[in-house]
């Protein structure tokens, strides 16, 4: 039904724009224009985020995807095989998120071309998704109007549908101690390093049980090998699918920092700790999920319902009543050098886009 090499041109077209976080406008801009040109009612929220809108007749329906990139997204240069959609290795592909955009700008073009009845659709493109799902938090949301929808945002094939996601809180630590002569005088010195150490190798870590992980992923301080440590500042996370359990770990996270905020009364240490989404879960029966599979059966596609450790969009939506679910689009090894668009399932994509939003 779709375009396959206009498909495949668009997001050629659309990864040659560089968009990493904070670095969208460009990118917002492209697709407004385009939006515009298929006949949408376009605008932007006062965070940047484009939402268009276009007619039809039934009951209306969300399309997201995400303008931004990870690094490094720069100047990138993509090469198209037979089986797949990759770089030159110096750059990630960029799939994530533009292979969403890229099939968003397809199925309305297929439909809109054959002129075929569709839904109402809004469609709401995010800045800063990968930055922290800022657009997302950030969106007007008395400019949305629609209740349901699906996220083009998802790894592997359309087939991948996720029906279950963590809650996160990112928790940021900064340990003030003293500075002094590592070599003269260190008794008069606090270590925040000593500390930290000693916090970390306290909190328990990575795989805690199948719904919930924990991890401290950057760590910096200190300002000279014969200094003690005036200074350390750590960022670390906890996210479960369960809200009891991510609740109960961030308790056990405020338990080993109370613990040596006692011990070193002299020095400070500061914890915030902000939940950035709450978990969600979908059942099977659904109606969202419902639909999404009655697409799949029309197309002979054998869907997976899958829950992920991943936060996307999705995650703040669900948190404002949307109803959205995300689905795959063909990209793996997303936020990797090695990310690649496996054209037949960017394909799939497509099409299955087209039958979501053709007036049943």
């Amino acid at each position: 039904m779709i375009n396959d090499k206009r498909l495949i041109n668009t997001f050629i077209e659309l990864v040659k724009i560089d968009s990493p976080s904070g670095d969208e406008d460009k990118m917002a801009k492209e697709m407004g224009n385009r939006l515009e040109e298929l006949g949408g009612r376009v605008e932007t929220d006062s965070f940047g985020n484009v939402i268009a809108n276009f007619e039809g007749v039934g009951e209306p329906l969300m399309l997201n995807a995400h303008l931004d990139t990870v690094e490094p997204g720069r100047g990138i240069k993509p090469k198209v095989g037979k089986i797949k959609i990759e770089t030159d290795g110096t750059t990630i592909l960029g799939g994530d998120d533009k292979a969403g955009l890229a099939i968003i700008i397809e199925a309305i073009t297929s439909i809109k071309e054959k002129k075929l009845p569709h839904v109402p659709l809004e469609v709401v493109l995010t800045r800063g998704e990968e930055a922290g799902l800022l657009g997302a938090i950030n969106l007007d949301y008395a400019k949305i109007s629609t209740k349901k929808g699906v996220s083009f945002d998802g790894h592997g094939p359309v087939s991948n549908i996720t029906v279950a996601a963590p809650g996160i809180c990112p928790i940021d630590v900064t340990i003030t101690g003293r500075a002094a002569h590592a070599g003269v005088e260190p008794e008069k010195g606090i270590s925040a390093i000593e500390i930290a150490s000693k916090i970390i190798s306290e909190l328990k870590l990575g795989r805690i049980d199948e719904e919930t992980t924990a991890n401290v992923g950057l760590i910096e301080g200190g300002s000279a090998r014969n200094a003690v440590a005036e200074r350390v500042h750590f960022k670390a996370e906890a996210r479960s699918r369960n809200l009891d359990k991510l609740e109960a770990h961030l308790a056990h996270f405020k338990e080993v920092f109370d613990k040596y905020d006692k011990e070193y009364e002299e020095a400070v240490i500061e914890i915030q700790m902000e939940r950035e989404c709450q978990p969600y879960n979908f059942s099977e029966d659904h109606p969202m999920i419902l639909e999404i599979l009655k697409v799949c059966k029309t197309l002979d596609i054998k869907p997976s319902l899958e829950p992920t450790g991943g936060g996307a969009d999705v995650n703040i939506f669900n948190g404002h009543g949307l109803e959205v679910v995300c689905v795959g689009t063909g990209d793996m090894d997303l936020h990797t050098k090695k990310e690649h668009l496996i054209i037949k399932d960017f394909i799939e994509a497509a099409n299955f886009a087209v039958e979501l939003i053709l007036s049943k």
